[in-house]
């Protein structure tokens, strides 16, 4: 099934996410500047927070990220895309110092460092080729290794804290707060290259969860770091160290004594996930040339990342510069970045369109939009092509009923399944809103059903896919289906208390005989159109008894 091709699940999502991110934050972290005591671990939840609330965002401009030259042209695509691999080449250098000097001191000591550095980026840059499925079963396979030794070091470590030095948390300030949760900000980039591979994991508009439960883990590791360390060490007693988290490694005991060096095992986990991080260094940078069509350039950047920091390694710079870099310029230029994307990923590149979006935005703030007594909110909608002309049918559930009010007489005598049609599915729409007063709002989507007619024409279903991929409140997670007869199907909606989207989506997932495993949703058939690829095959869906029923698939 076209579902298991180049993809990833949620799981594995969440496993990379936190392989490669865990060893360099928890290194990072403690020795930023306004990040120690209650005032970093302020920083922390506040950072997380903002994280938090964009993970909506990311899925909805991760179309930008799959299609750079299609939605922002091929200038402004470019621009995108260079400075996500600039910032990436950066980091890239970063990691391989890092790991040259945690190795040379704590692994392998008067090793020479050209060598560590040639062997990492090797391992990494060759093992970042091996395919984003690959890497996802390589990090649900380490992934609890790497928990378990975790939680064993910090619950061993629990036993050095003294409760003296926890009463001392260190001052907090505003300017402090919000100079730290800047920092955090920035040390947290990675995140915003999520939108990047969204495309590649099954049901992108489900990942909201996800992505808010890595970042939530990963947070939650940091600020039981701080309160180690603060607790260990006391306010001023680590904020001088290049590795305090190593060094507070260090001094754990395991009882009986049996084992003397246990930072070891903790050195070795951090380099994994540094080792991790730098292939996921080298796989975003390749994912994204392929993207704008220059993937023959990640070769070279790749060699002059290896060949900087070999050159720097050799020159003694320090790894400072590469966050004064992120916070001063590229932490600015990301926010910019990430609101072009949000302007430009489903609009054509207009000026009266950006218009459009500034005063609907101020008309949001000022209270002044569409009520919700002024929306009709379908729950599902079919589309069929017959005859050279769309049909779509919106279905308009009776709220009264649904709610428990009763059945006004209005509503009992508005006409059910009506046809609307178009030579586009723009056409058809506009048809609708000329026969309705209020405004159309398919934010609350749940089902899309598709006629038989227009699974045979191609052209159709490509314009019909275009045309909903354009609407920002469609959700890409929505189900899918295929009907022979589209408005028997839709003309049960209003006839009793529950509507054609929601009764096919319980079937699918709360009934026994349903599996949501085997559904569809529109992001599957948004990826097979993209791809150049079969489509999945949809569940039909039947009245039988004048209720929906699920059958065979298409």
């Amino acid at each position: 099934m076209y579902a298991d091709n180049a993809q990833i699940s949620h799981r594995q999502l969440f496993r990379q996410i936190f392989t490669g991110l865990a060893g360099i934050y928890i290194l990072v972290i403690p020795v930023m500047p306004k990040l120690h005591g209650r005032q970093g671990i302020l920083a922390l939840l506040t950072g997380m927070g903002i994280y938090l609330l964009l993970c909506t965002y990311f899925v909805r401009i991760k179309t930008v990220f799959q299609y750079p030259e299609k939605y922002l042209g091929k200038f402004w695509g470019r621009c995108l895309v260079f400075f996500y691999v600039s910032w990436l080449w950066l980091m890239g250098i970063f990691l391989l110092l890092v790991i040259v000097r945690v190795t040379k001191r704590f692994l392998v000591e008067g090793s020479a460092s050209w060598i560590i550095l040639l062997l990492a980026g090797l391992a990494a840059y060759f093992g970042s080729h091996q395919g984003l499925e690959r890497r996802g079963r390589m990090a649900e396979v380490c992934f609890p290794f790497l928990v378990i030794l975790l939680g064993i070091l910090f619950f061993l470590g629990i036993l050095r804290m003294k409760p003296e030095y926890l009463q001392e948390m260190g001052s907090l300030s505003l300017k402090g707060w919000l100079l730290g949760t800047w920092e955090v900000v920035c040390i947290f980039l990675p995140f915003l290259f999520l939108p990047v591979t969204l495309g590649n994991v099954r049901k992108p508009g489900e990942t909201r969860h996800i992505m808010g439960s890595s970042i939530a883990v990963l947070t939650s590791t940091l600020v039981f770091a701080l309160v180690l360390l603060q607790g260990s060490f006391g306010p001023g007693g680590y904020e001088h160290k290049n590795y305090p988290v190593i060094d507070f490694m260090a001094g754990i005991q395991i009882p009986g004594n049996f084992l003397q060096r246990v930072d070891v095992f903790f050195v070795a986990a951090v380099v994994f996930s540094l080792l991790f991080g730098l292939g996921s260094v080298f796989f975003y940078q390749h994912e994204l040339l392929v993207r704008v069509k220059m993937e023959k350039t990640a070769l070279f950047a790749a060699s002059g990342m290896m060949a900087a920091a070999i050159l720097w390694e050799k020159m003694k710079i320090p790894t400072s510069w590469f966050f004064a870099v992120t916070i001063r310029f590229y932490g600015p230029v990301f926010v910019l970045l990430l609101i072009l994307a949000g302007m430009k990923g489903r609009k054509k590149r207009t000026c009266a369109k950006a218009g459009a979006l500034c005063l609907i935005l101020s008309l949001c703030l000022t209270g002044c939009g569409v009520s919700l007594e002024d929306r009709i909110f379908p729950l599902a909608v079919s589309a069929n092509y017959v005859d050279g002309k769309y049909q779509l049918i919106y279905g308009i559930p009776q709220l009264s009923a649904m709610t428990g009010q009763g059945k006004s007489e209005t509503e009992g005598s508005e006409p059910q399944a009506i046809v609307y049609e178009g030579k586009t599915p723009q056409e058809a729409e506009a048809h609708f809103n000329q026969n309705q007063k209020n405004y159309l709002d398919m934010g609350h989507l749940k089902a899309l059903i598709l006629g038989r007619e227009i699974l045979h024409q191609e052209e159709a279903l490509e314009g019909l896919l275009a045309y909903l991929e354009e609407k920002p409140s469609v959700a890409g997670n929505l189900y899918v289906f295929v009907s022979h007869d589209p408005q028997e199907l839709m003309g049960l909606d209003g006839q009793g208390e529950e509507s054609v989207g929601d009764y096919l989506t319980g079937i699918l997932e709360n009934n026994l005989e349903g599996k949501p495993k085997d559904a569809v949703s529109l992001q599957d058939l948004y990826n097979a159109w993209h791809r150049k690829e079969e489509l999945p095959k949809l569940p039909e869906v039947t009245v039988v008894n004048k209720k929906p029923q699920i059958g065979s698939y298409s």
